[in-house]
């Protein structure tokens, strides 16, 4: 068996180190860990780095579970959207309002209900216009906005204001 240098330097004080004012802290080594690594010790942590046995800053994290299911219906509307206007059936400025945000306000559901109606997403019976958002990819129907025409909504979820508003032209929310 090989002899080892420990051995060797047994009874030496400093074992190789020289004075024994050397080696003290970590001074001596530039510091710990991955201290100067984009300082003194750049190429060490550059080779390190090619390697794959180094790297910088934070990498990754794990998204809450209610905003990828949020990010998947917004990538499915706008896929679907894309997908009408490709086919003829959304004018632009129709995909513009429905491709803007997930969730949609009263007045711009009453500006372009006709264009739906003319496509075949909403339907009329008499004076009421029926329309499915939820079909569409949409959560939530907010209040901002005129309606002007009696409009049957239905979607998961909607704000008071913009029930409030659907009620007093004739229309609502299922």
């Amino acid at each position: 068996m090989v002899k080892l240098k420990v051995k060797k330097f047994r009874g030496s004080r400093t074992c190789g180190g020289g004075s024994h004012k050397k080696r003290r802290g970590a001074g001596h080594r530039g510091g710990r860990g991955n201290a100067g690594a984009h300082k003194h010790k750049y190429l060490k942590f550059l080779k390190l780095e090619k390697l794959g046995l180094y790297e910088f800053g934070k990498h990754g994290f794990t998204r809450p579970k209610n905003i990828v299911e949020e990010v998947s219906r917004e990538k499915a509307l706008k896929a679907r959207l894309k997908e009408l206007k490709e086919q003829g059936k959304l004018d632009e400025k129709t995909y513009r309002i429905l491709k803007s945000r997930p969730e949609i306000n009263v007045g711009d559901l009453d500006a372009i209900i006709e264009n739906l109606v003319a496509i075949g997403i909403a339907e009329k019976r008499g004076e009421k216009f029926f329309v499915d958002l939820s079909s569409l990819g949409y959560s939530k129907l907010l209040g901002a906005g005129k309606v002007t025409k009696a409009i049957e909504v239905k979607v998961t979820s909607a704000s008071e204001k913009a029930v409030e508003k659907l009620k007093s032209v004739g229309g609502g929310v299922v």
